[in-house]
């Protein structure tokens, strides 16, 4: 997302989030919005079977070699069906939607925020031990 996206979206949530606007409830919509991400993620390997979730023991960030595949590492095995992406795509534009609704409640900036997540990322590489 561009800069100009960013910004336009968050305006955007502050003009449509009405009926949730308190603090509170942005936190709980933002709780329930992460369970039906977790839950759609799920059901793609339970369900649909489109994906395989395996449960191995994950690399720590000092055994990383120059060679580390973070999609060999992320446990997903497959890739996700249309009725499954679709799903989960919708999941995490409803949590973005939340995100952008703290931000405005907090009087925070989605794309201030992104900038600074960024630097520490391109800083930290794999070792920023998230």
């Amino acid at each position: 997302m561009s800069a100009s996206q960013t910004d336009e979206f968050q305006k955007k949530v502050s003009s449509l989030l009405v009926r949730n606007s308190n603090i509170l409830d942005i936190l709980t919509k933002c709780q329930i919005s992460c369970g039906k991400l977790c839950r759609s993620t799920v059901k793609s390997a339970t369900g649909c079977g489109c994906v395989d979730i395996s449960g191995e023991k994950s690399l720590s960030a000092f055994s990383l070699s120059k060679d580390f595949d973070a999609k060999e590492a992320s446990g997903m095995n497959g890739s996700l069906c249309g009725a499954c992406k679709s799903r989960v795509e919708n999941e995490i534009g409803e949590m973005l939607f939340y995100i952008a609704g703290m931000c405005n409640a907090l009087g925070l900036n989605m794309n201030d925020i992104m900038k600074k997540e960024i630097k520490n990322v391109e800083v930290l590489g794999k070792y920023s031990l998230k």
